[in-house]
Order: C-alpha cells, then structure tokens, then sequence
C-alpha cells in the first residue's frame, strides 16, 4: 500500500515524426512537493523518449484518486495512525486504508429504479386515459386524475413493500453466509457491520495480503463485490469508507469532484468551502452501524486496533442515522 503526501503533474514538449508532443506524467513523495515535482518530471521525460522511440505511450495519466493503473492512491492524505491511513476519497467521503487488516463490503442488490421504471411506464397510458376522459367530458377529468395517481402510488409502495421485504431475507441470507464462512476458519472472528446498502465485515482473527490469491478468494467467498476485490489486489489495501456520503446527507456537489487531489490552485477556495460544509453535516451520521460479533477466536491485537479507529471515526457504535 502506497499513499503519498504529496503530488505533482509535470509537461515536457518534444518532436515525434515532426511535429511537437506534449507528454504529462504525475510524480509523488512521502518528504516535499519539489521531490514530487523532480519524480514528475523524469516519469514525463522518459514516456517522451519512449514515444520518440516509436513505442505508443499516452499523452497523459487519467487523473483516478483510487484504482490507476500502477499509480499509488492519489487523495489527500487526512491522518496517519502507524500503518493505516485515512483520506478523502474521490467525492470527499473519508476512507481508512489498511495494509493487512481485512474489510469486505458486501452489497445488496437494489431494485429501486426497477420499481421507478415501472411508475413511469404505468403513468404513461393512465396520463393518455385521463387526457381522453378530459377531452370527452370535463365532468370527469377530476375523478380521472384522481385514479391515476391512486394506482400509481399503489404501485408505488407495493413495490416498495416488496423491496424491503428482499432487502431482509438478502441481509439474512448474507449474514449466515458469513457466519458459515468464518465458522471454516480455525478459531476465527470477525465483527459485522450494517452499511446503507448492505454489510460491512472486518476479520478480526489474523492478517492478510490483499494482492495474495488465498485473500481474494476469501473476500469471495464473504460476499465482496468483483470491483472492490480487484482494487484490493491492485493496490494492495483494504479500503472502508468512514463518514457519509455527500449526497445521502443533503450536500452540494461540486465540479471538479472535491476528492480530486492535489487540487488546482484556483479551485482551492471552493473546495475549502464544501470540505466546511461536508464536515458540519458529516458529524450527524455514522457510515456504519455494528450489529454483531461471529466466531469465537481470539482477536489478534493489530485487529483490535484497526477496530477501535474504525468504529471511532465510523460512528458505527452510535445511533446516528447511516449515510
């Protein structure tokens, strides 16, 4: 796990076949903005000469906060706790990163734009039926209106009972999952969490190597997401998000996203007032909720820690809605 202090974007000119390139490179450093400005400038220079040499080299780096393609985490780094990291993810949220302690976000399927899909498509032809019955007699347009909207919000909360009712028997059917599989672990534990949308598990029992295959297919077999698996392989880190997301709380967004790191001078203002803003809301949520304990192994002291900064900056021990 990589998370510098500091970044810098560096841009040389050259010719190639002719005509002038313009080649951009990132640099990072763990001591000052000038070594990453000098690691910047040798990252550019060297895919110029690559590209001089005919070998096909892109003009620039996707500027990714988490996820690039063999670059370190690029987010503002907000506190350091030994190993583990706290930054600002790529839409302000904060985010721990762990070098060994395991996190698995398991998610449940939601149905939610199903069941707007499924208004909008009833609403259609009861709009045309109330039209109609304007149209031949003004008498009715009210009792018409009136129907339409009852059978839509019928629906509408139909849909809804049914979605909560599959949002339980996933949560249910998820949480025994897990439990099965840390029950298969020689004397293991794990603490499992409530999230907005679904669970949150953290192996309490041993360490892992995030890129190691054993740990993705253990992260698998609890129930993680393919993305989030892949990312803890690619950056070899386990990542939980520890405050709300913006737009569950209320919050503006912003352009660019204020997680995009390090951040252009002229924007610096702007982000500074939504980051005030973000962080006066933030404290009325928690971003998890601990629900309970499974296994009964004994908890390795590293865990513990990783667990009590966890749940400190989470909220997850408080009553406070979820965002």
């Amino acid at each position: 796990m990589q998370i510098p202090e500091h970044w810098a974007e560096a841009r040389v000119v050259g010719r190639v076949k002719g005509r002038d390139r313009v080649v951009r490179r990132f640099g990072w450093s763990d001591t000052s903005p000038a070594d990453a400005q000098r690691l910047a400038e040798q990252r550019a220079t060297q895919a110029l000469v690559e590209l001089q040499a005919g070998r096909p080299v892109a003009p620039r780096e996707k500027k990714l906060a988490y996820g690039g393609a063999g670059l370190p985490i690029r987010e503002q780094v907000l506190a350091r706790h030994g190993d583990l990291v706290i930054t600002r993810n790529s839409y302000g949220a904060h985010c721990l990163n762990e070098p060994d302690v395991m996190f698995a976000d398991i998610d449940f399927a939601t149905h939610l734009p199903f069941v707007l899909r499924l208004i909008a498509g009833l609403m259609g032809p009861l709009g045309v039926a109330s039209l109609g019955i304007m149209l031949a007699a003004n008498a009715w347009l009210i009792g018409g209106l009136g129907l339409a909207v009852a059978i839509a919000v019928g629906t509408f909360f139909a849909m809804l009972g049914k979605s909560r009712t599959r949002r339980e028997r996933q949560h249910r059917e998820q949480t025994e999952n897990v439990r099965r599989v840390i029950a298969a672990e020689p004397r293991g534990r794990a603490a499992i969490y409530e999230t907005p949308r679904g669970l949150r598990v953290l192996v309490l029992h041993k360490t892992f190597e995030p890129d190691a295959e054993s740990t993705q297919q253990f992260l698998r077999a609890l129930g993680s997401d393919r993305a989030y698996v892949l990312m803890c392989a690619l950056q070899s880190c386990f990542r939980a998000r520890v405050s709300g997301k913006p737009w569950r709380m209320g919050v503006r967004h912003i352009r660019p996203r204020p997680g995009v790191w390090p951040v252009h001078p002229d924007r610096s203002a702007l982000r500074d007032a939504w980051v005030t803003e973000y962080e006066a809301v933030a404290v009325k949520y928690a971003a998890c909720r601990f629900l309970e304990d499974v296994g009964d192994g004994p908890v390795h002291p590293r865990c513990a820690e990783v667990q009590r900064v966890h749940d400190a900056l989470s909220r997850a021990r408080s009553d406070l809605p979820l965002a």
